[in-house]
């Protein structure tokens, strides 16, 4: 049907992908069992098909043709998962894959170009005779005899077809019995162990699709929750985030609930590696402060949670015999902060977070540290990247302290969009839309540039009203609290936890909490209890010691 059609031509230069996204024909024959639609995002070039679809995950269209006597039909076309080798060609050269019947052979391509799946040029024959193409549906001159060899191809290649599949299942059924693992594809080598079938689990709807996850929302077992599924290619990054979620001593009111992992999908072609999370209806902060504005005590009280999750991150304990270590997020955006019902912040998307050094890990700990300064200077977001993470100056002899002060400078972004959207800092009791933190200076998609040239050689930060200052007066006054998040030099910048204890005053100024020395000054080592009380004039346990040595990667 659409053989040698040039489908491209069809589609206008507003459906042409991007640079950096791959663009395919996306078709699907009634009857076909499954979808791919969830591996990329469908584009309506017009009434009926074709339709185009831009990949999310690979940089691979593909293509599946069926030759029935002759006579060769589309069944699919689409994204593939993953880029694998054979994604390299220009352009769609199938080759046969399956047998449906005797007289029907499968066809597939891949090829790594915008549309190239409209089209082929050619079908091989899919036995050691020629089997007619799309341009020549007469049958070879031969007879009876030739068919007959035809025929008996086709059945030994079924055959071998059949006996490959029951040796690989036979295969992974071995393997689950010894207790071993399966080799992992699209892989950097190794294995990865097992991951339980959640039988019980039921995919409603897309919720938010990313780089490296697609988030649904779904039920298992009678509970609603959030199922991020990972494509195989991404399977570091589900392990990355496993990992942290599955520390002992992870649960926090203000971190987004783990549940489990396992593996499904809402179509059996579609399985995959599964986080399942606590469901928050009301969605990101950055939605929600798009939708709603809020008094002062409840946009505090909603700062305040935040900084709370962050300082627990960040805290390093022993709880009931168990060790947590200090995490650092390093991907804190409005993004990835949901909101809960009672409105305070849970923060969630740890597949960045990276467990520190600390005084008290026991030495039998197995917590994996990163590889080398690369590692360390890996950061999500730009827009709220940390200044010395855009210039590439951070403190890699003490790589753990650093990174927890990057982590308190988005913080103080996220506190400032918070406050921005609060009625009781506006004149008129109306703030302005939403805008995320350097949207008014750089616009919504900033480049790395120009966040360097404004956050690092200009040191400018989001703008702050004068109406701000009239709430609070004193040293711990809004103004101040994020000047001391956000400050240039990262030495400069409060921990966490002054932070919680700060905002702590001004949501209950009747509890009069005593701020500790360090909260004035700087960041404080890991256990502020052992330092003295009332530090003299010259000397601050809690302050940290100037470091000159900064080294640039």
């Amino acid at each position: 049907m659409l053989g040698t059609l040039g489908l491209w031509t069809l589609f206008p230069a507003t459906v042409r992908a991007p640079p950096n996204r791959r663009t395919c024909v996306f078709f699907e024959a009634p009857g076909v069992q499954g979808s791919t639609k969830t591996l990329g995002e469908l584009l309506d070039a017009g009434p009926g098909p074709p339709k185009g679809i831009r990949c999310l995950y690979s940089h691979c269209c593909f293509g599946i043709w069926n030759l029935t006597q002759g006579q060769a039909q589309v069944e699919m076309q689409g994204c593939r998962d993953s880029d694998e080798p054979d994604c390299e060609s220009l352009r769609c050269d199938p080759s046969p894959r399956a047998h449906p019947s005797p007289s029907s052979t499968l066809f597939i391509c891949s090829c790594g170009t915008d549309f190239c799946n409209a089209n082929y040029s050619h079908l091989p024959p899919p036995g050691n005779q020629g089997a007619p193409g799309p341009q020549d549906p007469h049958t070879t001159p031969g007879g009876p005899i030739w068919m007959a060899l035809l025929l008996l191809g086709m059945v030994l290649l079924l055959l071998l077809l059949l006996g490959s599949i029951i040796s690989a299942l036979l295969q992974r059924k071995t393997c689950r019995v010894r207790g071993g693992s399966e080799p992992e594809p699209h892989s950097s080598g190794g294995l990865r162990e097992e991951l339980a079938e959640l039988q019980e689990l039921c995919f409603s709807k897309v919720i938010q699709e990313g780089g490296h996850a697609v988030v649904w929302a779904g039920k298992l077992k009678g509970e609603l929750v959030a199922i991020k599924a990972f494509p195989p290619r991404a399977m570091a990054q589900f392990r990355a985030e496993r990992a942290v979620y599955e520390l002992p001593g992870l649960r926090h009111d203000h971190i987004v609930r783990f549940i489990t992992a396992g593996q499904g999908g809402p179509d059996p072609l579609l399985s995959g590696a599964l986080l399942v999370l606590e469901l928050y209806p009301k969605g990101s902060l950055c939605h929600y402060l798009t939708q709603y504005t809020s008094d002062l005590g409840s946009s505090l009280r909603m700062a305040l949670s935040l900084a709370q999750g962050l300082a627990f991150l960040h805290e390093e304990r022993w709880q009931d015999g168990q060790y947590k270590p200090g995490i650092a997020h390093r991907d804190l955006s409005s993004q990835n902060v949901l909101i809960r019902e009672d409105r305070s912040c849970a923060i969630g998307d740890l597949g960045l977070a990276l467990v520190l050094p600390g005084h008290t890990q026991p030495p039998a700990s197995a917590l994996t540290q990163p590889r080398g300064p690369a590692a360390i200077m890996e950061a999500g977001t730009q827009r709220y990247m940390a200044p010395e993470l855009l210039d590439k100056t951070l403190d890699l002899q003490d790589w753990g302290t650093a990174l927890r002060r990057a982590d308190v400078y988005s913080l103080a972004l996220l506190l400032w969009e918070i406050l921005s959207r609060c009625s009781d800092l506006s004149p008129d009791s109306r703030p302005p839309p939403f805008q995320l933190a350097y949207e008014a200076e750089l616009g919504s998609t900033p480049s790395t540039c120009d966040l360097w040239a404004l956050a690092v050689e200009e040191r400018r930060r989001p703008y702050i009203p004068s109406t701000w200052s009239c709430v609070a007066t004193e040293p711990s006054g809004l103004r101040e609290l994020l000047e001391d998040c956000w400050d240039a030099d990262p030495e400069a910048r409060l921990s966490a936890e002054c932070v919680q204890l700060r905002l702590a005053n001004l949501v209950y100024p009747q509890e009069a909490y005593t701020l500790p020395e360090s909260c004035h000054y700087g960041y404080p080592l890991l256990f502020p209890e052992n330092c003295p009380s009332t530090p003299d004039s010259t000397t601050f346990p809690c302050r940290p010691q100037q470091s000159a040595c900064h080294l640039s990667v």
